[in-house]
């Protein structure tokens, strides 16, 4: 299984905490966040990881040279410039070989995902692509997903103040015929761009699975995070998981 993880960002909230770093750098409880990351994949069973690099890529580009993650196979891309989620992913495709694969946002983690039940079940299904979702008691703050009966994506809800609900966790695994239509050379999100329209049309599926999910985005964020792994040391690669609305 391929992951390609959106390490573009320049990660302008914690800026003032790390200055001259890049955002997958930073780091958390002892170690470069990006470290965590990739070692979660492993466990996962990815095995092979493509950055798709923007901000300080050079540094990120220098670490990754160094096989920080043994049994895990490294690549990189660096975009010429701002080119969004999905701009920045159809670039980095180009490079990296894997049809579906999963894309993931560089600043969380969700440790109880199951990647190889996401995968087994979008294979299973007719959808093009599927979220990984999760239960949050304060979801206002990171917009919500609505998903219907048929364990679709319906509709996405902007920041408010609502209580629990489900929010995108930020690990999608997609077919490569979704970048089919994003055009090159200019920014495109696939949060508002890519998404939307494709929940619109019925082919984006969601794949519920347990809380928590650590998010380093933000001062505070890396605190809970650097908490949460001091004790466990890892994540655990177990929990609760479905992918519903692709047919299995």
């Amino acid at each position: 299984m391929l992951a390609v993880i959106l390490v573009g960002g320049k990660g302008t909230r914690l800026a003032a905490l790390h200055p001259g770093i890049p955002k997958a750098l930073a780091p958390v409880a002892g170690r470069p966040f990006l470290q965590w990351q990739l070692e979660w994949l492993l466990r996962g069973g990815v095995r092979r990881a493509h950055l798709a690099c923007g901000h300080m890529a050079g540094q990120i580009i220098d670490w990754a040279g160094g096989a920080p993650v043994p049994g895990m196979e490294l690549s990189c891309s660096a975009e010429p410039f701002p080119l969004g989620t999905a701009g920045g992913l159809l670039f980095a495709a180009r490079s990296a070989k894997g049809d579906p694969f999963f894309a993931i946002n560089g600043d969380s983690i969700l440790p109880n995902l199951r990647f190889e039940s996401m995968a087994l079940a979008l294979e299973n299904g007719d959808a093009d692509a599927a979220m990984a979702v999760t239960s949050m008691q304060e979801a206002g703050r990171y917009g919500t997903v609505e998903i219907g009966a048929d364990g679709r994506i319906g509709a996405f809800r902007e920041k408010a103040g609502r209580g629990r609900g489900w929010v995108n966790a930020g690990v999608y695994l997609l077919r490569r015929s979704v970048l089919t239509d994003v055009p090159e050379n200019r920014p495109v999100s696939l949060e508002t761009d890519v998404f939307p329209a494709l929940a619109e049309a019925g082919r984006l599926a969601a794949y519920r699975e347990s809380p928590p999910m650590l998010d380093m985005g933000t001062p505070g964020g890396i605190a809970a995070m650097s908490e949460y792994l001091s004790k466990s040391r890892a994540p655990s690669g177990e929990g609760r998981k479905r992918l519903e609305g692709g047919g299995a």
